[in-house]
């Protein structure tokens, strides 16, 4: 009498979601793990780590539509989109503080303490304003517009630009 195993799952045949998932996995591995060497022999090269990653990005959105993955819903997929944002939020962050290499003390931050406290909020009202009288939004929608489009403190932070310590 024979008994009956099933496969597990990635040694199953067919195409399912398991195996898109991990498909979905090694490809964002190997994109970080591209990244990191490009990042690190950015300036032996003649391209910079953001053009790598428009040119993998398109490649990837043209490697999606051959292999017919279903593109996310905002509204059906609204949770798992807002993992990968704050997942994508968290790296920037994360990695915009590892290039600082300032030291602890209020005068080497007083320029990023200035960019943060002023120029980034009369940025967002500078938008804002334009939102309201160019272009007729509210006082609401033109707002979070400026929120959005105004620079960030990781890319404020990076624009600072980098030295040595205590330099």
């Amino acid at each position: 009498m024979s008994t009956l195993r099933t496969l597990p799952q990635g040694l199953a045949p067919g195409w399912d979601l398991g195996a898109q998932y991990t498909l979905g996995l090694i490809f964002v591995g190997v994109v970080l793990l591209i990244g990191a060497a490009a990042m690190s022999h950015q300036h032996k090269r003649a391209f910079s780590a953001s053009v790598f990653y428009v040119v993998l990005g398109a490649l990837a959105g043209v490697g999606l539509t051959v292999l017919d993955v279903r593109q996310l819903s905002p509204e059906g997929d609204h949770a798992l989109l807002e993992r990968l944002t704050e997942f994508a939020l968290v790296v920037a962050v994360f990695s915009a503080g590892l290039t600082i290499e300032r030291q602890v003390g209020r005068r080497s931050w007083i320029s990023i303490a200035t960019l943060l406290v002023v120029v980034m909020p009369l940025s967002i009202l500078a938008i804002a304003g334009f939102g309201v009288w160019v272009m007729g939004l509210s006082f609401g929608a033109a707002l979070l517009l400026g929120a959005v489009l105004a620079p960030t403190d990781p890319v404020l932070a990076g624009d600072v630009g980098l030295s040595g310590p205590g330099g």
